[in-house]
């Protein structure tokens, strides 16, 4: 039974918000094909380029262009599932632009664990270090998004934890692991009382600096000192949320990582999709040298 492209989508588990843009890259190069005497089973890979232009020519954005290319190589597969087209001339086509960098070498689910379970967890500085170690390897949370937190967003009873919208990050709320139960529970009644006391500019924050300065800068730079010390592989929090999220992209749903992960562009999740762990950051510099 034939079906529609909108359907198609939907069978993917889009966000509405993003479907609705799929179908518009759809409905605009439809109707490019049009002025140009083209037909979806006639246009090639060099008509897209010339599409490309014309996008550049309206000063779309690169973001934007391969937003464009990404709308139309999914049309193409919708057409390749129905059978009513064998060629798919946006299947390799990346337009050049401003690439997102991230680490390489990623860490496996027993490394990252490993780095968690060798923290050390005595003194009070040592508790609030795991904790928020913690968030980044189950959870993957950003620096600014742990900077943010208070305690009432830590919910022990219901086991979640909520993350506030930032710059970058979008609200969500996330489930804890099992084994972050206690030891969140213990640092928030028993060990944060006990930093408030001793910082030098106490906050409502869940995680204090105990220094003058009350951002995150200084106590997360020491923190991942020590910690290469004894995981030389490890480079930084970065690195541990991309290694998580690389993880999460083959075992859920893309919208879902996309909900975990607080991105607010699906595009942002996409980059992760059906990528195995050697060839990540390969195929994240590997766009079209379209210029």
């Amino acid at each position: 039974m034939s079906t529609t492209f909108k359907a198609y989508l939907e069978a993917k588990n889009y966000h509405p918000k993003v479907l609705e843009a799929y179908l518009h890259y759809q409905k605009q190069f439809m109707a490019w094909l049009e002025t140009e005497n083209l037909t979806v089973e006639t246009c090639q890979y060099a008509d897209l380029l010339s599409y490309v232009k014309e996008l550049k020519q309206k000063q779309t954005s690169v973001y934007n262009q391969n937003n464009y290319i990404r709308g139309i190589r999914y049309f193409y597969e919708y057409l390749q599932s129905e059978e009513k087209i064998k060629h798919n001339p946006a299947r390799k086509l990346y337009i050049k632009g401003r690439v997102q960098q991230l680490p390489s070498d990623l860490l496996t689910k027993k490394e990252m664990n490993q780095i968690y379970v060798g923290c050390p967890n005595e003194t009070p500085a040592q508790k609030r270090n795991k904790i928020m170690l913690g968030l980044v390897i189950y959870q993957a949370l950003r620096q600014d998004e742990i900077a943010a937190l208070k305690p009432e967003d830590i919910d022990l009873h219901q086991g979640t934890i909520f993350i506030k919208k930032t710059g970058r990050g979008a609200r969500r709320i996330l489930k804890l692991e099992a084994h972050q139960i206690l030891p969140l529970q213990e640092y928030i009644k028993e060990v944060l009382p006990e930093i408030r006391e001793k910082a030098e500019n106490p906050t409502d924050k869940l995680i204090i600096s105990l220094g003058k300065n009350t951002n995150l800068k200084e106590l997360v730079s020491s923190l991942m000192k020590a910690m290469r010390k004894e995981n030389p592989r490890f480079k930084n929090l970065l690195h541990i949320r991309t290694s998580v999220i690389s993880h999460w992209i083959n075992e859920k749903n893309i919208v879902e990582v996309q909900y975990m992960a607080g991105h607010k562009s699906i595009t942002s999740t996409e980059v992760y999709k059906h990528v195995n762990m050697k060839d990540l950051k390969k195929a994240l510099d590997e766009y079209h040298p379209l210029r």
